[in-house]
């Protein structure tokens, strides 16, 4: 080996050392006018179970990834009733209200005057 290929593979080496402390080192944002700070660990925990979801999805056969995705779809269509059912009851009980108020405005309070 000749030095000139001794110094290439120096550099590569230090390029590839530099790459892996880079990985290694928690990702920093750097703003102006703001000081250095780490990324936040719950969106990193959030990325891992995500990956971990993706990772257990991919690995199934065909037909246990078609059931999954319909006992998600029928859990996601429930939960989505649920809430349309608690905004209707509770636009019931607001014209409730109103009805109940007005009929306390307009028959018992007139009555009470007199």
């Amino acid at each position: 080996m000749n030095p000139q290929e001794n110094q290439d593979n120096e550099r590569r080496l230090q390029d590839l050392e530099m790459e892996l402390e880079k990985e290694r080192l928690p990702s920093i944002d750097i703003q102006t006018g703001q000081p250095l700070r780490q990324t936040s660990n719950r969106s990193q925990q959030l990325t891992t179970v995500f990956n971990q979801l993706a990772n257990w999805f991919n690995n199934l056969p065909s037909a246990a990834k078609v059931a999954v995705v319909i006992i998600a779809a029928l859990f996601g269509f429930s939960i989505l009733r649920s809430v349309l059912q608690l905004v209707a009851s509770l636009i019931s009980l607001g014209i409730l209200g109103v009805i109940l108020y007005l009929v306390y405005k307009f028959f018992v309070t007139p009555q009470s005057l007199k």
